[in-house]
This record gives C-alpha cells, structure tokens and sequence, in this order.
C-alpha cells in the first residue's frame, strides 16, 4: 500500500468537521497547521477563491462558521506537539469531550509542557 503524504494531511484537514464542537465557533477563529507547504497552499488559496467569489468547496465549507481562519505551514521538526496529537488519534479517539486532566494523556501534558518552556510561556 502506497500513502500519499499529501492526500493524508488533506484528509486530516476535511476529517475536523467531524470532530468540531459548536462552542468551537465561538472562538476567534482556527489555525490549521500543516508540514506539507503544497497543501496549505491548495487551502489558502481555496479561502481566498472563497472570499472573492463567496463559493467553496462543500467539503470545506464547516470552516465558514469560524470567524477567522488560518492556515499556517510548520516544519516538521518544529510541531512535536501535532505529532504526539496524530499518534494518540491513531490509537484512540482524540476528542475530549472533559478536559479535566485525568482524561488527558501524559504525554499530550508533557509534550505541551515542552513546546510552553521552550517558548517562555510558563
């Protein structure tokens, strides 16, 4: 079997319509990070289309219900945290509908421990 690292990171982006909540949308809005350049991109200038013509693709248009939203390449080496993310939701279900920290992983703490020290956060 042949995976399309591409097709794979789009799929992730299309898959959070599924996992959404509606107190989501009453956020200031949503970054979707990805470390493949070519497919934030294709996503950024489908926004943009978007904005201009007031039409998008059906599949993405659950992110019209954002008030803003960002599309953003990382390097790899530079989002740990969205790795650890990927493997827990390989191995289990990744939503939490409590967010109390006994329902959270370790290591999703420790990793975001992590990436807040490095950064001066805490």
């Amino acid at each position: 079997m042949h995976w399309d690292i591409a097709q794979i990171e789009l799929l992730a982006v299309l898959y959070l319509k599924n996992i959404i909540r509606d107190w989501m949308f009453e956020a200031q809005g949503i970054i979707i990070e990805g470390d493949n350049y070519n497919i934030i991109e294709l996503l950024q200038s489908a926004l943009k289309t978007w904005k201009v013509s007031k039409c998008i693709e059906d599949k993405l248009s659950f992110l019209l219900y954002f008030n803003q939203v960002l599309f953003s390449y990382t390097k790899r080496d530079c989002k740990k945290l969205a790795d650890v993310c990927a493997n827990l939701a390989l191995k289990s279900s990744f939503v939490w509908d409590d967010i109390s920290f006994e329902d959270i992983p370790p290591s999703f703490l420790f990793c975001l421990k992590e990436e807040c020290d490095s950064l001066g956060l805490l």
